[in-house]
């Protein structure tokens, strides 16, 4: 019997040796073609079986990452902020379908529900310029949780849809909860969450700042690439975000919590073993929003399809267990949490550079972690190809193309990364660039009607129309009801 036993415990020794080798492989890989700086922590059963850290928190000291390094978790606080309202909302302090106007008396939309702002059916406009007048009219002045309701009520912001007649992604919705919250518990964001999730959950590292903008001793600089055809990084405090609110707000409740990887595995487990949030209010969580016609919400990301429900993002496809995530972007920081709840494995991972292979990555890795096939992300071709463009080195870009599509292995391309490079190229008044990266975006893409009607679009900006008459011919022919396309055709035609 104690043979056997042994034999048990040396088998799983040695299975999970293998397989952290295994990780720390394919985490090395992509520190080594400059993929992923950051921490990481694989658990199953509730048990890490891996953990590490890439690269540094701080480029300019070169001080390395460690197990107390800091992140901004960005949008997967909205799995914190949806897990205080069912806390309050088992406690009978709530319903989740009451009226939004039942516990915030000003909020001017009376048929907003406070599941409608959890599961982002709401309406409610966007903040991205909701403040542009506010910051005119107060240029020192930091927008907060509060500014919204009056901004709101002051310029009568309509919404943007009927209230869960349609799924759109919006931080405002988890800022107005947040609110909630606070009004309910009769504290503070901050102090609910030090309260009732990260204390008993023994979360030792994490907190809300009361101002983002001021970092703690351990909290981790910030890393991105100034352009798409970048292939170095600068720090984001050098750079000027596109939306001025960016500067100008200290929002939380949609993002904002600072973290660790460890903290977040000690969350997640709390979490998914009921000890912070009962069983029933959970799985009302992880279930896929309906909208008012009776379909449900879906999404496309990166081919994966996936539904909402309270602020968890949920895998339709289930033939590898009940899938759930969240992940966070800010500039120079990528997050996600994602946990396959059949089999209790889950992915944790913070990078401080904006890595985009994150998500691409927590799928593999839960390839990985069940013992299937998997590949490491591997570079983006439109950077690669950018960067040589802008460097002169045409000759060699078009070789990099030709190569790719002989041999498509040792890159990824995706038809949204040209376009959004030949659209920069195109704003940046590089049309030369422009021009040749939405070509060779036709070339991977042969079949893309959208590649095609971008291109036109270049080349007409570019004072091409004969060219572009004949790529929008193109685009027409591989898509009849492209109709934009077809009227633009119809004006250079007969004009």
């Amino acid at each position: 019997m104690k043979k056997r036993f042994f034999l048990i415990l040396l088998t799983t020794f040695l299975t999970n040796t293998i397989a952290g080798q295994e990780f720390n492989d394919f985490f090395s890989t992509l520190s080594k073609n400059n993929l992923f700086n950051g921490s990481v922590v694989i658990s199953k059963s509730g048990e890490k079986v891996f953990s590490n850290f890439y690269g540094f928190s701080n480029f300019e000291k070169q001080k390395e990452i460690s197990d107390k390094s800091q992140f901004p978790i960005a949008s997967i606080t909205k799995t914190f902020t949806s897990t205080a309202i069912l806390q309050l909302k088992q406690k009978g302090k709530l319903k989740i379908d009451d009226s939004v106007q039942k516990y915030l008396q000003d909020f001017p939309y009376p048929n907003i529900s406070i599941k409608q702002l959890l599961n982002n059916t709401s309406g409610l406009a966007q903040e991205y310029n909701l403040f542009d007048s506010i910051i005119k009219e107060q240029p020192e002045k930091t927008i907060s949780n509060q500014d919204i309701i009056p901004t709101f009520i002051r310029f009568k912001t309509p919404l943007s849809f009927l209230p869960g007649s349609k799924w759109e992604y919006n931080n405002v919705n988890f800022c107005i909860a947040a609110i909630i919250i606070e009004k309910i518990s009769g504290i503070t964001y901050a102090s609910y969450l030090e309260k009732n999730i990260f204390k008993p959950s023994k979360m030792k590292n994490s907190f809300v700042p009361l101002d983002r903008k001021i970092k703690t001793t351990n909290q981790v600089e910030l890393y991105t690439y100034p352009n798409l055809y970048s292939t170095n990084f600068v720090n984001t405090n050098t750079l000027k975000d596109n939306f001025p609110i960016s500067a100008k707000s200290n929002f939380y409740g949609n993002g904002g919590i600072i973290s660790t990887a460890e903290d977040l595995q000690k969350y997640q487990n709390a979490l998914f073993t009921y000890k912070i949030l009962a069983k029933n209010e959970l799985e009302e969580a992880l279930t896929a929003t309906i909208l008012n016609d009776g379909k449900m919400v879906t999404n496309n990301l990166e081919g994966k399809n996936v539904g909402y429900g309270l602020g968890w993002f949920i895998y339709s496809d289930k033939i590898n267990g009940k899938i759930v995530f969240h992940d966070g972007f800010i500039s120079g920081l990528t997050s996600i949490l994602a946990h396959n709840i059949t089999k209790n494995q889950t992915v944790i991972i913070l990078s401080n550079t904006g890595s985009n292979i994150i998500f691409g990555a927590s799928n593999e890795l839960l390839q990985l972690i069940d013992n299937k096939p998997y590949k490491i992300p591997v570079q983006n071709l439109s950077r690669v190809y950018g960067n040589l463009l802008e460097n002169g080195d045409k000759e060699k870009a078009s070789q990099l193309i030709e190569e790719y599509i002989k041999n498509p292995t040792n890159y990824t391309a995706t038809e949204r990364d040209f376009n959004r490079l030949g659209y920069q190229f195109l704003r940046l008044q590089k049309n030369d660039h422009s021009l040749q990266t939405f070509n060779s975006g036709t070339l991977i893409f042969p079949n893309s009607w959208n590649i095609y009607d971008s291109y036109g679009e270049a080349l007409l900006q570019c004072g091409k129309k004969e060219e572009a008459i004949k790529i929008y011919q193109k685009s027409v022919e591989l898509n009849p009801d492209n109709e934009n396309g077809k009227k633009v055709l119809n004006n250079l035609l007969n004009n």
